[in-house]
């Protein structure tokens, strides 16, 4: 049997109490959303029941959320839930079920929107940047190899130096002009570095002064729910986003801050998830403000604020 209602729904007919929650955007932060269904409550007995509970998913990974009473209902504090939601990437129409096993530890299943089930973890708790130590493995790997054919150029003279001929003369000749492009390739390509980065320091001062820029931008207006996450608007994921989850960086508009927010890909609306409430927190966001993001790299973006 399963009781009519908007949230927190209970689920009957089973060994342990259980309920299940749809993710609205309407509530998605409200103190109903939070809801922990009365009869359930009810059913677990005053020795299990306590002010915290443990939220604890398939894969291992478990959140302690505190309780709280208002004059109608019990509810999950706001930090801890929300801790939950980021750190899994939770959006709009995914369905949770939340089932007792003891003290206050739930199993929370969660299904996606489309009704797959997660068994393991939206987002990898950390990302190497290989691509960055590769491309300095690279040139490291240039310079050993130009430093040993000098060393082998140096032995081969010095063992020869009575037998040098037109031919010899010659390829040596040849074999430095080699070794002089290569080291050319490597300086060049160490100073286009510097340049792109430079770039990028100075990407979001330009923009804060005014001055024209040709990247990709979109603005928003900041609503309740946008200070949990952040939908992408559809046109400019189709045209500019990557295709899969990813972790971005955001960078302060006058450039004394960059935040890692994990940009997840979602059928529904992809959106800027775990990370996200903290910028919004530190970057001092409030209801109306009026948020400009320019895609300085593919997995870059500076944001601008206007305040009302």
């Amino acid at each position: 049997m399963v009781r009519n209602g908007v949230f927190g729904q209970v689920m009957e007919e089973r060994d342990n109490p259980a309920f299940f929650k749809i993710l609205r955007r309407e509530d998605f932060s409200s103190e109903m959303m939070r809801m922990i269904p009365h009869h359930l409550i009810r059913s677990i007995s005053d020795k299990s029941s306590s002010f915290k509970m443990v939220l604890r998913v398939p894969w291992g990974s478990s959140w302690q959320v505190k309780i709280s009473k208002n004059p109608i209902f019990h509810y999950m504090e706001d930090r801890g839930w929300n801790q939950f939601v980021n750190d899994n990437g939770l959006g709009l129409n995914e369905f949770l079920t939340f089932t007792h096993e003891a003290n206050m530890c739930f199993n929370v299943t969660i299904f996606e929107a489309d009704g797959t089930e997660m068994l393991r973890p939206r987002q990898p708790s950390t990302i190497a940047s290989s691509s960055g130590r590769n491309k300095r493995e690279e040139k490291k790997s240039i310079y050993i190899d130009v430093k040993k054919e000098e060393e082998i150029e140096s032995w081969s003279e010095s063992s020869y130096a009575g037998h040098k001929t037109a031919e010899s003369t010659s390829g040596r000749l040849k074999q430095k002009q080699e070794l002089n492009l290569r080291k050319k390739e490597a300086d060049k390509t160490e100073k286009s570095k510097k340049r792109k980065k430079k770039k990028v320091d100075t990407v979001c001062n330009d923009s804060e002064a005014g001055t024209s820029s040709l990247v990709p931008e979109f603005k928003l207006t900041i609503k309740k729910s946008h200070l949990l996450f952040l939908g992408i608007p559809k046109k400019f994921v189709d045209m500019h986003m990557p295709s899969e989850t990813k972790m971005f960086k955001i960078h302060h508009p006058r450039g004394k801050k960059s935040w890692e927010v994990w940009y997840v890909v979602n059928d529904v609306q992809s959106r800027f998830s775990g990370g996200w409430s903290r910028l919004a927190k530190e970057l001092g966001l409030v209801v109306g403000d009026v948020c400009t993001f320019e895609l300085i790299k593919p997995t870059e973006m500076c944001v601008k604020v206007s305040k009302e």
